[in-house]
């Protein structure tokens, strides 16, 4: 069997052998299935898209904060998202830089 065999495979090739006897030659295929999800797995991690954006996005809430608002109630949940937020990516680079050790 081949290293990206799924049963999504199968069932083509299966309908592939099927066309072909029907017809009495081989069938082309009419699309290229290097694009299907089913074939590759969607195994990509945004690597250092997440960590950038995740930071971006912690400055923007925390440029929120200079903001003028009505009374500073606000400001609470501006600094628990921000904490929040920053636990996360630190929890997630320590992840990444461990993986492999554990």
């Amino acid at each position: 069997m081949a290293a990206h065999d799924v049963p999504a495979q199968r069932e083509h090739a299966a309908e592939a052998q099927q066309l072909t006897a029907e017809h009495g030659h081989a069938v082309e295929h009419a699309h290229d299935d290097s694009g299907r999800p089913e074939l590759w797995g969607w195994h990509h991690e945004f690597k250092s898209g997440r960590q950038i954006g995740g930071w971006l996005s912690f400055l923007i809430i925390g440029a929120l904060l200079t903001t003028t608002h009505y009374n500073r109630a606000g400001n609470v949940a501006l600094i628990a998202t921000m904490v929040v937020l920053a636990a996360g990516l630190i929890w997630d680079r320590r992840r990444r830089r461990n993986q492999w050790r554990s």
